[in-house]
């Protein structure tokens, strides 16, 4: 009987040892996916600017006003347009 005791008293303690060492395991864990969140949510926000700035860099006025402007473009005369239909 005193070795089944020993026994179940060897058991008792590995059991603890191993939800001590999960339980850590799972406090670094959940660290990590709340560093990954943050991560991904400060992505979102940086995606989301240069989406805006994306929309504004490419607006049709300024693309005309920078040729117009910048770069001294014109428009072809129209005897110079062809325009072709599908």
């Amino acid at each position: 009987m005193r070795t089944v005791n020993l026994f179940l008293l060897l058991l008792v303690v590995a059991s603890a040892f191993a939800v001590v060492v999960l339980v850590a395991q799972d406090r670094h864990l959940t660290q990590q996916i709340a560093v990954s969140r943050d991560a991904i949510e400060r992505q979102e926000g940086t995606f989301a600017e240069l989406q805006l700035e994306e929309g504004t860099l490419s607006a049709h006025g300024r693309i005309e006003r920078i040729a117009t402007e910048e770069l001294s473009m014109q428009p072809p005369p129209q005897d110079r347009t062809t325009v072709v239909f599908r």
